[in-house]
């Protein structure tokens, strides 16, 4: 048995048939095992056709053979009716030594219910026998005579159409049969080579998709060579990927830092001439409560090592920047936000809507009246079935000029005349492109004295999966 199995095991692992033993049994499953069906499927026509032929010209034997009896009989003034089976047995006795040589039987009956079996040339015939069952047997041929109603019955114990088959008729059946029969086993062997092998690889892309750390693990030794060889490039692909990942993410780690202390370089020179204005007017609890403002304010933006913050979080910061504002410019404006409870939790990244609500305080501002800021924000599911978080900053201010909104719609930054370039907007535009890729999306409706709405789009994330450190 160990040296069966030994053997067994040395030839089907052997390299060249390791390699080729999926090529071999997908040809036999697909081209050899269609062209056994489609021999069985001609052989049974043919075999079906050729019994009909035989029993067409047999019949037709018989039927020649009995009339010419009948008329014999009739010429030599017998009365075939009236000693019977003994003379009607007689007449039909030519037709035994061919019949009984094939081991056939030859039998006569009058009423098509009593039989008698021809024995003898000279008419002998057997006991009586059931000749409905007689004709129930499916090797046989039948003739009736139609003024008399006598009844001759041949039966062989097989058909003549398939014994005369060729030799290769039989060999092709019993191929196609053994090759049916072996087609569970190919199955299973095709199963095993190729269909579990490509599940595999199925849902090693699937888990790849959603954990870039996933490899394919060892396959067994009966993988073949080909998908062994796949499995292999396939986790030096993940290998590459993962590592360009993991740069990609540190360049946008970095790149995302740039631009958060591009923010608002202004903020901090704009923030002494006011506490230098205020000092002068000698308001003390007004600068107290100013710089308190801009520790959570600069606490907040120069922060580092988290790249998403919670909705919440930044509606905070936002209404601290609110605060720092309506010292700078008392009865100007008037903020409000509406935010349901059950998007409190969505992470952002930090200073995206502020940077919004800065960029309307500073060129929506209407000199004659106050302004009015909105910012909403709502949880959906769009088409796709996937969660997404609306964002809307709306402002009632003297809007966008259309050269400046054009460049928005664009992406791109704007250079005033002056040669000054806005980057603002342009650094919220970029750092969800980086960030969201193409799930996130933002739009811009703007009228000259008629507000603005930056209506901003993006996958509703609650589980820090976008990359928070503490």
């Amino acid at each position: 048995m160990k040296g069966g199995r030994t053997f067994r095991d040395w030839f089907w692992r052997r390299p060249l048939f390791h390699e080729l033993r999926p090529r071999v049994m997908t040809m036999i499953l697909i081209l050899v095992m269609p062209v056994c069906l489609l021999c069985i499927a001609i052989s049974v026509v043919s075999a079906v056709q050729g019994t009909r032929l035989n029993y067409t010209l047999g019949a037709n034997g018989l039927s020649a053979f009995a009339e010419k009896a009948v008329l014999r009989g009739q010429y030599e003034n017998e009365d075939l009716t009236g000693d019977f089976p003994g003379v009607f047995a007689r007449h039909m006795a030519g037709l035994l030594p061919l019949v009984t040589e094939s081991g056939g039987g030859v039998y006569v009956s009058r009423d098509g219910e009593t039989g008698y079996r021809v024995l003898s040339m000279d008419g002998e015939t057997g006991p009586e026998e059931d000749f409905g069952e007689l004709k129930g047997r499916r090797n046989q041929y039948f003739w009736q005579d139609g003024e008399t109603g006598l009844m001759v019955l041949v039966t062989f114990p097989y058909n003549f159409a398939l014994r005369a088959l060729p030799p290769w008729f039989w060999i092709a059946q019993a191929v196609a049969v053994v090759t049916l029969l072996m087609c569970p086993f190919l199955y299973k062997r095709l199963k095993m080579d190729i269909l579990d092998p490509l599940d595999t690889m199925k849902d090693a892309t699937g888990r790849f998709g959603e954990d870039l750390s996933y490899r394919v693990p060892p396959q067994p030794e009966r993988t073949s060579t080909d998908f062994t060889a796949l499995f292999d490039s396939f986790n030096r692909m993940a290998a590459e990927v993962q590592a360009s990942r993991d740069k990609d993410v540190k360049m946008l780690e970095t790149e995302m830092d740039n631009l958060r202390l591009q923010v608002n370089p202004h903020m901090l020179l704009n923030s002494y001439n006011m506490i230098y204005a205020l000092a002068q007017s000698k308001n003390y609890a007004v600068i107290q409560d100013y710089t308190l403002c801009l520790v959570d304010y600069f606490r907040y933006v120069l922060r580092r090592g988290q790249t998403v913050v919670t909705l919440r979080q930044e509606l905070e910061f936002v209404d601290n920047f609110i605060r720092i504002q309506r010292i700078r410019f008392p009865g100007r404006f008037s903020y409000v936000y509406q935010a349901g409870e059950e998007c409190m939790g969505a992470r952002i990244p930090p200073l995206l809507i502020e940077n919004f609500v800065e960029n309307a305080i500073k060129y929506a501002l209407n000199p004659t009246e106050p302004i009015e800021i909105v910012v909403s924000a709502h949880r959906e599911r769009d088409e796709k079935g996937k969660e997404k978080l609306h964002i809307a900053i709306t402002d009632t201010g003297s809007g966008i000029r259309p050269e400046v909104l054009e460049k928005l719609q664009k992406r791109e930054p704007y250079v005033d005349e002056a040669g000054q370039k806005h980057i603002g907007i342009y650094n919220c535009l970029r750092r969800v492109e980086l960030f969201y890729g193409g799930e996130g999306d933002i739009h811009f409706s703007s009228n000259l004295g008629g507000g603005t709405q930056a209506y901003l789009v993006i996958p509703f994330v609650t589980d820090g999966e976008r990359g928070e450190s503490a």
